[in-house]
């Protein structure tokens, strides 16, 4: 026991990056939690952190030990969820993903395969990107969905590989045109950007691109800034502001059609540059996916075969 708690203790030093604060979280004094780090870099024979201008971070070494200690962690609750006494009736599930009608109907699919006589604790937060990231790197998820420009890919996956993370891509798509039934566009077959631009485009506000340059960054918000726009930070709004201004629209990715029916929405396809994007799982290094988490995939797996749009060509 007192092993695990060492790794908890590590843990939260990373996640906090000071010593101060980890043992504020964890109702211990500090010199105890020093004492107790010490003990395990002696026994492990390694430094763990090293004390920096920005606090407490990890060496090299501690990096790769975190990594195992966080997955550990991981596998010992979902044993004690499985098995313990308190959580032997207990199904659990956490993950962060994009605000992605797909994934929300995916997310559905899963829970009906739930049993709802057993205890059900499940955690379904809707974030941009960055969020996602940093929720599996301290351990609050252990997978996320990031969705990201193509056209910016490899910002992405230098950030993920300087977290400790591993992926695996789940798809990739153009954005669609989303819209009213009612909209002056819902009946065109070709639409180009220009036919586009009289039109109030409703858009996420908090999306951001890792350690993009400054140059590339003014330019990016240069473009959403001469738009026409409506600016929103969670998805249910955008269908009620679809709905009842037929004049709006909204990039996003293939959605299922019950969905589109429900809303009295279509999607159109669009002759525009840089709208080509892809989903990814992410989760840290090392980590084995537990059965809660491959049912969930197999159903997301299904609504992507769903909704699948072959691109104009």
């Amino acid at each position: 026991m007192n092993n695990i708690l060492h790794l908890k203790y590590a843990v939260e030093i990373e996640k906090t990056g000071s010593i101060t604060k980890a043992a504020e979280n964890l109702y211990m004094g500090q010199p105890n939690l020093s004492r107790a780090i010490r003990e395990l870099e002696e026994s492990l024979g390694i430094t763990i952190f090293m004390r920096s201008s920005r606090g407490v971070v990890p060496t090299e070494q501690g990096r790769e030990f975190l990594n195992y200690a966080r997955n550990i962690l991981a596998q010992i609750e979902e044993m004690e969820n499985l098995y313990g006494k308190t959580g032997a009736n207990r199904q659990r599930f956490a993950i962060s993903v994009p605000r992605a009608s797909y994934v929300a109907f995916a997310f559905t699919e899963f829970l009906k395969e739930l049993d709802f006589n057993r205890d059900v604790s499940v955690n379904y937060r809707e974030t941009n990107s960055m969020h996602a990231i940093k929720n599996v790197a301290e351990s609050v998820n252990n997978m996320a969905i990031v969705r990201y420009q193509t056209d910016y890919e490899a910002y992405y996956l230098k950030y993920l590989r300087d977290r400790g993370l591993d992926f695996t891509p789940l798809w990739e798509f153009d954005y669609l045109a989303l819209m009213s039934r009612e909209h002056p566009l819902a009946s065109r077959e070709d639409i180009t950007a220009d036919d586009l631009e009289p039109y109030t485009e409703i858009i996420h506000g908090d999306v951001s691109v890792p350690a993009l340059p400054m140059a590339e960054a003014r330019e990016l918000a240069a473009i959403n800034e001469s738009k026409k726009c409506i600016t929103i930070y969670e998805r249910g709004s955008q269908f009620e502001l679809l709905c009842r201004l037929p004049s709006s629209f909204m990039w996003v990715s293939p959605m299922p059609e019950e969905v589109l029916q429900r809303f009295g929405l279509v999607q159109k396809q669009c002759r525009v540059e840089g709208i080509r994007f892809r989903d990814v799982l992410i989760f840290r290094q090392e980590y084995s996916l537990n059965r809660k988490e491959k049912l969930f995939l197999e159903k997301l797996q299904e609504t992507i075969d769903a909704v699948r749009v072959e691109p104009q060509a």
